[in-house]
């Protein structure tokens, strides 16, 4: 090989962007491909259907980051015992300059049928896939369907390629998804669903979508991937629904928080797997689906039509031995016909064992996530020092794990065995409604960096205290409210934490809770009671999407349109444009020792440290005397807790995060993606031009010297600026 040549066991070839099944299908075989001590490559291959920029998935980001696959990029050969490539899109238009593959076997995994009756056009042409691997890889691919449905299409394409004679089936480590269930999850039915939101993955007409998902407060329903399908066709979310934007929360502690798992999409969707399906089997939830998935899923499932869900739903609710059976049912099916092992013994088939299985790819089951406990106290002046010790001590008994998020200046009196997160001081000079927005927004992040089972809010009667409530409203945690005797609630309940807290604090304070996603979203509050009879008459499946949804659509394209032009012709005069409720709020940022007419029109540069050696006062020092040198800049920090003591002395605006030994010890795993959240809340909260990153820098007084030098040298200016120039 040359020096530009590389080689693997499995090269898995598709566009790393797409976001829904086509990923987690792909990081689930990468991880048993580990596992089973394959090397594996990964090439990105972008496909023409996604034509908006995006970054790559996060599951592709996480696998990567992991060190389980290796992303391939600048080689002029890539070499392989088998190239194992996904969704045949990425094949329709191949960009130039691609590197020179040699595979001993090529499989392409069929994971989209060539048309259906959504599209005008098909969403690729079989031979001319065909045609294009061959010219790319000099050879034929192997046609692999994922399940009957697409083997069904490609026979009816009359199109003669070479095809396995077996479905090449999605997998699932069912240790990572299944859920003990020991009872139902609440005092009513729980039903739920996630999927992408779009408007193909719902039912298209009113009836279906509350047979299916019921208006009724004798149930729940939580739904995991947007609903501004349903809410369109609708009219508004009925008041028993809980709406999670798309990732917004695992899918698998999302499955924990219900019973059944119901999916009726739109008649002309053709699903390829129903890869969401396998998951809510796994996760032990008893799944309510369309009768052409019984050929991959079996007795595992229940079949039927929206119209029939209610019935199975109430029959196996007043029944738990029945409903456990079947939940049971489901794990065993994923683990027996759907496992690692599955896949593994498919490639054994193809390309035999792996060569060598090293000691850091035997079959390890990553630890359960820790049940956190997250406890807020946002009141700048504090609640009594002896609530909140109280409360962190019952907090670091019970949880795995406890954070605490309180005032920068209480920080420092917190235990060292309490992980501890803060709110800037500047949100003291800010008007209570744009502090309320930053709380919401710090807690938003929050929320999905710990992912804490409690969220325990002090709530002193500040309105701070009841921003933040009001923030957890429809929240996956469990909320318990620490509040003043006068502050009326419910009693705690029968949370073991709830009545821990409540049996150590001093008097004058009680202690109540909210079940998770007790409390409605707030666009399902302003839902008005929704009934099928709203639904006109439909005359063919287009016409079954409704008239007023499709309306409403078109109106947002138009409206977003005329903004970005609108956007265009302001910038180019050096303004900017927002919506009134979208408006961006902004930490006020000082220049601290700068001399300048106008100081708060200088640009602000935020200043990255994640290293656990950086001398926080030299380094505040340094950065101060540079910006009262050059005058051209305002730094913000996000910094460990150590450095916001020193800032504080300069009146330097900072934002805190915990350092890798800090969230190893609370959590283990996951510090990057938990660095990259804070820097965009940050960016978000900030707004800065710059944004330095110091993590590598060495201790001492000279330790910012270089990051200082090129934030001078990048000579930040805000966009007007370079506009009138």
């Amino acid at each position: 090989m040359s020096s530009k040549s590389v080689a693997y066991d499995i090269l898995t070839v598709t566009d790393c962007r797409f976001p829904g099944g086509n990923t987690s299908s792909v990081v689930e075989e990468i991880r048993a491909q580990h596992r089973a001590g394959y090397r594996t490559g990964l090439f990105h291959l972008p496909s023409p259907v996604l034509g908006k920029p995006r970054p790559f998935a996060k599951k592709i980001r996480e696998v990567l980051d992991e060190g389980l696959a290796e992303l391939v990029v600048g080689a002029e050969e890539i070499e392989s015992k088998l190239l194992l490539a996904r969704h045949p899109t990425v094949f329709s238009a191949p960009p130039p300059g691609l590197p020179e593959f040699r595979a001993d076997h090529v499989v392409l995994a069929v994971n989209q049928v060539p048309t259906d009756e959504r599209g005008e056009f098909p969403y690729y042409d079989v031979p001319m896939v065909h045609e294009e691997i061959v010219k790319l890889l000099g050879k034929e691919a192997i046609w692999a369907p994922i399940g009957p449905r697409v083997r069904q299409a490609l026979s009816e394409q009359r199109a003669e390629v070479p095809m396995l004679p077996w479905d090449w089936e999605n997998i699932i480590d069912v240790t990572q998804w299944q859920v003990p269930r020991d009872a139902f999850v609440a005092d009513r039915p729980v039903i739920g669903r996630h999927s992408r939101g779009h408007w193909t993955k719902w039912p298209d007409t009113a009836a279906d979508i509350l047979a299916a998902y019921p208006d009724d407060p004798r149930y729940s329903v939580r739904v995991l991937g947007g609903a501004d399908a349903p809410a369109d066709v609708l009219g508004g979310l009925p008041a028993n629904w809980v709406d999670h934007p798309f990732n917004s929360i695992p899918a698998q502690e999302f499955l924990a928080t219900i019973d059944f798992f119901v999916y009726f999409h739109h008649p002309g969707l053709i699903e390829a797997f129903g890869r969401v399906v396998l998951e809510a089997l796994s996760a032990g939830a008893v799944s309510i689906v369309p009768p052409y998935l019984e050929p991959l899923f079996g007795d595992a499932c229940l079949y039927g039509r929206p119209g029939d869900v209610r019935g199975y739903v109430d029959e196996l609710y007043r029944d738990w031995d029945a409903f456990s059976a079947r939940s049971k049912a489901g794990v065993e099916l994923a683990e027996r016909r759907f496992s690692y092992q599955t896949h593994v013994s498919r490639l054994a088939e193809l390309i035999g064992p792996p060569e060598a299985l090293e000691p850091a790819a035997a079959a390890v089951v990553p630890p359960q996530r820790p049940r956190a406990v997250l406890v807020v106290d946002p009141s700048g002046d504090g609640s009594p020092s002896e609530v909140l010790d109280s409360v962190l001590k019952v907090a670091v008994a019970q949880g795995d794990t406890c954070t605490v998020a309180v005032a920068a200046g209480r920080a420092g009196l917190i235990s060292p065995d309490v992980a501890v997160e803060t709110f800037p001081r500047v949100l003291d000079d800010m008007p209570a409604t744009e502090r309320h927005r930053y709380l919401a927004t710090r807690l938003d992040g929050l929320i999905a960096g710990h992912r804490p089972h409690w969220v325990v809010v002090v709530d002193d009667g500040s309105d701070d205290a009841v921003a933040v409530l009001a923030a957890l409203t429809g929240s996956d945690a469990v909320t318990v409210r620490v509040a003043r005797a006068e502050t009326p609630g419910d009693a705690a309940g029968g949370d073991p934490l709830a009545k821990h807290i409540s049996g150590t604090f001093p008097e004058g304070w009680t202690v109540d809770t909210v079940a998770p996603g007790k409390q409605p979203l707030a666009p399902a509050a302003k839902a008005a009671k929704v009934t099928p009879d709203k639904q006109p008459p439909a005359t063919n499946w287009k016409g079954r999407l409704w008239v007023p949804g499709r309306v409403r659509r078109k109106i947002r394209a138009r409206r977003k349109e005329t903004l970005l032009r609108m956007v265009e012709d302001a910038s180019a005069l050096g303004l900017k444009v927002f919506e009134a409720a979208d408006a961006p709020f902004s930490l006020p940022v000082s220049a601290a020792a700068v001399t300048h007419p106008r100081p708060e029109r200088l640009p602000v540069a935020l200043v990255v440290l994640t290293g656990e050696h950086v001398d926080a006062v030299a380094g505040v020092r340094a950065i101060v005397e540079r910006q009262q040198i050059t005058s051209t800049f305002r730094v913000a920090l996000l910094a460990p807790f150590g450095w916001e003591q020193a800032a504080a002395t300069y009146g330097m605006t900072a934002e805190t995060l915990l350092t890798e030994s800090a969230w190893k010890a609370h959590y283990g795993t996951g510090w990057g993606e938990y660095v990259r959240r804070r820097v965009r809340e940050t960016c978000q909260v900030i707004q800065p031009e710059t944004v330095v990153f110091a993590e590598q820098l060495a201790p001492g007084p000279g330790s910012l010297g270089m990051a200082l030098e090129a934030l001078e040298a990048a000579r930040t200016r805000r966009p007007s600026e370079r506009s009138r120039r």
